[in-house]
This record gives C-alpha cells, sequence and structure tokens, in this order.
C-alpha cells in the first residue's frame, strides 16, 4: 500500500497528507558538496523559497533536440515531442550521402527509404555506421518533413563517402563528394526551407564513422563551406534564410577542435566560411561541460577568430557507459538537468542538443527519451514516454521568470523553480541516496492576486513512477501523484515528498484557480 504524506502550511490550516515509496536506482557516485547544511544534517533535500526573488527568463532548456537515422523515428514522433517539449528552437537530422546517391548507377534518390543497405555485398565499400543502421519503410522526404513542420529550424549533419574517397577503393572522388553536398543541400532546402545550419560529418576522428586525420578532415570542410557558397549564391539566400556551415563535430577531443581552428584560420581561401563551432560531449566532468563557453572562446581569439561565433554541443549525455542498463537511463534523466541548467548560467552561449529523441533500445536506451514502432503509419498511441523524455518534460514546464533557488555545480541535489501570470513550478532532483524532500515556498500571495484557491499537482519520476521502461502497463508521460486544492491565506506552503530515489525527480505545479 503506498501511503502519501503532502505538508501545506497557511493561516490556520496544516493539511498532512502521506507519501512513502520505496526502491533505489544506481548511479556513479559523486562528491558530497551540497550547498545546504540542513540537508546534510538531516539527509533531507531543503530549500526556503522566495517565489517575487525573480531573476532572468528561464531559458529554454529543452529547445535543441536530436534525431537518428541509425533507426529512423515514426514521422509522427515530431509531433509528440512538440506536444510533449513545446516546439523547439533547432532539431538536428542527419543525411547520408551514400543513400542518396549509388556510385555504382550515380544516380540520386532523393526520397530514399532509410536504412535500406544496398552495400552489405561489397567488400570495398566503408562500413562506417551502416552494421547497426535498422532498415525502416519511412521516406527521408517524411522524416524531414515531420522534423521541419515541427521545429523553428533544422540542423543538417551531412555525412559518409569520405573514409571511401580516402581509401580509393571505390571510384568515387573529392569532386564527386562536393557535388553530392551541394546537390543534396539545394535540394532539401528547397523542400525544407528552415534548414538553417549545416554540420560537416560526423566525429571524423573516430575509426567506426570517418577515421580521418585533422587534415583529411579539413579537405571534406572546405569542399563543404564552398558548396554552401554555391548554394547560397544559386538560390539568393540572404540574411534570415542563408545556410551556415560550420564543424569539427569532434567528440570530447579539445586538441582537435583547436587544431581545426587553426587550419582554418590558415585557410586562404577568399569564400572560406566558419558559422558556427559544434562538437560533442560525453561522460565530462559536470564543472568542465558547465564552463566550456571560456575554453572555446580563448580558442578561438588565439586563432584570430571571432569569440561570439554560436557555439552548439550538438550531442551529450553526462554518462556513456558502454553497457547499456537501466540505470544509466536514470542517472541521464537526472544529470541532465544539472548540465543543461548551470550550461545556461556560465557558458550561455553553448546551446546543448542531448542525445538522442529515438534510437534502437536494444543498444541506446540509457539515451533515448521516446520508444515504439518506427513505420510511416504509427499512430500516437504507440509511442511512449521514457524516464529521461519524462524528465525532459519537467524542464520543459519551467517557463516564465526564474525564481531564485540556492544551488552549486558540485551540490547532491538541485532544486528549479519559475513563476508565468497564474502558475508557480518548482522541481527537485537528488543525486544521492533515498531521502526526504522539504520545500518551504513564501509571498505566493502577492504573486498570484484575486483568488485565495491553489491547485497543488505532483508529479514524480523513480524506478516505480513515469516508468515505463519496467513498467509496459503504463503509457509513459510524467506520472500525476497528487492533485489537491488549498486555501492560500498567509502566502506559505510546504511541500513535501519522502523517500525520494537516487536519481529521482519530483515536480509541482501550484495553479492558481477562480
Amino acid at each position: 500500500m503506498e501511503n502519501k504524506r503532502y505538508l501545506i502550511k497557511s493561516a490556520g490550516l496544516l493539511m498532512l497528507l502521506t507519501i512513502f515509496f520505496s526502491g533505489t536506482t544506481p548511479e556513479p557516485s559523486s562528491k558530497d558538496k551540497s550547498c545546504s547544511a540542513m540537508a546534510d544534517n538531516q539527509g533531507m533535500i531543503t530549500r526556503t523559497v522566495d517565489v517575487m526573488d525573480q531573476t532572468r527568463p528561464f531559458p529554454g532548456l529543452t529547445a535543441y533536440w536530436n534525431t537518428s537515422l541509425q533507426k529512423v523515428p515514426a514521422p509522427v514522433l515530431a509531433e509528440i515531442a512538440e506536444k510533449t517539449l513545446s516546439k523547439p528552437e533547432i532539431t538536428r537530422c542527419w543525411l547520408n550521402l551514400d543513400e542518396m546517391w549509388d556510385y555504382r548507377t550515380r544516380q540520386f534518390n532523393f526520397d530514399f527509404k532509410i536504412g535500406v543497405d544496398k552495400y552489405h555485398e561489397i567488400p570495398e565499400k566503408f562500413r562506417e555506421s551502416w552494421n547497426w543502421e535498422i532498415e525502416s519503410s519511412v521516406s527521408f522526404y517524411q522524416y524531414m518533413k515531420a522534423f521541419s513542420e515541427h521545429s523553428h529550424m533544422v540542423m543538417l549533419t551531412v555525412r559518409r563517402y569520405e573514409r571511401d574517397i580516402l581509401d580509393k577503393k571505390l571510384p568515387v572522388t573529392m569532386e564527386d563528394w562536393k557535388m553530392l553536398f551541394r546537390e543534396g543541400l539545394k535540394h532539401y532546402k528547397k523542400l525544407f526551407p528552415n534548414i538553417r545550419y549545416v554540420e560537416v560529418c560526423n566525429e571524423y576522428e573516430l575509426k567506426g564513422f570517418m577515421g580521418a586525420t585533422d587534415e583529411e578532415y579539413y579537405q571534406f570542410y572546405r569542399l563543404a563551406y564552398e558548396a554552401v557558397n554555391e548554394v547560397n549564391k544559386e538560390l539568393k539566400l540572404k540574411a534570415g534564410n542563408r545556410i551556415l556551415v560550420g564543424g569539427p563535430v569532434v567528440t570530447g577531443s579539445f586538441s582537435k577542435l583547436e587544431h581545426f581552428l587553426e587550419l582554418y584560420s590558415q585557410d586562404k581561401g577568399k569564400g572560406k566560411k566558419l558559422d558556427f563551432v559544434s562538437w560533442h560531449e560525453y561522460h565530462q566532468d559536470v564543472s568542465q561541460t558547465v564552463n566550456r563557453e571560456k575554453e572555446i572562446k580563448a580558442m578561438l581569439v588565439r586563432n584570430n577568430l571571432s569569440p561570439d561565433l554560436p557555439m552548439f554541443i550538438s550531442e551529450h549525455d553526462p554518462f556513456h557507459f558502454s553497457d547499456d542498463k537501466r540505470e544509466y537511463h536514470f542517472a541521464n534523466a537526472a544529470w541532465l538537468h544539472k548540465t543543461l541548467y548551470f550550461t545556461s548560467l556560465y557558458s550561455p552561449q553553448i546551446k546543448i542538443f542531448p542525445w538522442v529523441l529515438y534510437h534502437n533500445p536494444k543498444i541506446q536506451t540509457k539515451f533515448m527519451w521516446f520508444d515504439g514502432p518506427n513505420q510511416p503509419e504509427t499512430k500516437a498511441s504507440e509511442i511512449h514516454t521514457l524516464p529521461l523524455g519524462a524528465s525532459m518534460k519537467f524542464l520543459s514546464m519551467l517557463n516564465g521568470k526564474e525564481v531564485r533557488v540556492e544551488n552549486t555545480i558540485t551540490g547532491k541535489d538541485l532544486v528549479l523553480a519559475s513563476v508565468k501570470k497564474e502558475r508557480f513550478i518548482i522541481e527537485a532532483v537528488n543525486y544521492e541516496d533515498t531521502r526526504n524532500v522539504i520545500l518551504t515556498i513564501s509571498n505566493l500571495h502577492k504573486v498570484f492576486h484575486g483568488s485565495d484557491r491553489l491547485r497543488v499537482v505532483k508529479y514524480l519520476i523513480d524506478s516505480r513512477h513515469s516508468n515505463w521502461l519496467d513498467n509496459p502497463e503504463y503509457q509513459g508521460d510524467i506520472e500525476k501523484v497528487e492533485d489537491t486544492e488549498i486555501a492560500l491565506t498567509n502566502g506559505l506552503v510546504i511541500l513535501k515528498q519522502d523517500n525520494l530515489e537516487k536519481n529521482g525527480l519530483v515536480l509541482w505545479e501550484l495553479i492558481q484557480t477562480k
């Protein structure tokens, strides 16, 4: 039996409801440097929050999405993701050149069926990521149309054929690659005008992808910016419609990122373009990730480039273990709140694209936000929100003005809050062993005018709630565990959650009612 405890204090009123639940989710340890002595001494997560102490507009921490062609999502997922998280600023999509163009026939198929492995019997063809790409009936047009319509802008990561050209085992040349890049980009820009950013290749230094040296990669980068310039000119794209190009899309190798900037600064090409810098970060120390902006700016300045270039961590998760265990999924669900939030504070020029909306659950459940079939006819009712997706939904609910809460990067918990008109949101994330949460909220009467009635709704993410992974009967999304109404007479509310699991998240929504 599940008991519930919920404490609400207002003048002349004390309501006590009880919530108990058990079970923990393992997670890699972190050093105990909590910002709250009371929390340390009593084994609790505690904060006192003044709703009138408002700071900046709460940043859109879930405004940058990642998709994958390794197991392409059903088109309906784009609509579901927008309904769940709001419309993103940028969605990162992919174009595999060897799916669009077959070197044997030299023919384009712009609306190719994604994942059809037409090269599996050709030993000379470099496999790159073919071995873990799953065939689908979804076409490229269907994929792009879905995410273009449900995003403000699209980032297109263009890759493949690079290793084949370097190995010289196939009749494909550098000139061919530039032609493919140009013609593909031109074709898709006409169909999907909100393609705004183009990344050149993906993690080129890894053998499973391009497996190239820095100098080899830069040859392709030069061809790519030339192609982008030609498309911009031919389509007469200007200002906000112009295609922007960037790189180097390395993963965790900042020496390679700086070497790329050195090569670019030495490039004598008159039309050279670097409109943004992008890279990937997995399994990095949180304090390094959230302070990365200073490091990248210093690199840009050393290479005589503008420190104001847009910066994208176009793939990120706090943990990237080789195994794909449940606890890693919950660890990423909790710790993404920390990396996304503190990066917005200390590196506001950097925008982070967490990995990933949808993928193959046999190998990447630890990163996935949604699961379900991936056919063109897949229905919304067949798509399920995973705990990571529910966690992102919590973040998306924080909007309006940020309410100041005491937190530190090294703290063993995180509490975030926002207020917008007649709605106050506060969440708590626990990074240590199971603990109780007590949050004291003051001055609500100064924000909520005209009515003393509040609806208090509580949502929970842990091993037993909002967890479709372990409870297939549950349809997904965030799970409501409390919904009550109170009379507010002195502006003070105390919110309680007992036994919040390690890497568990709890969120309260306080709504003024008439």
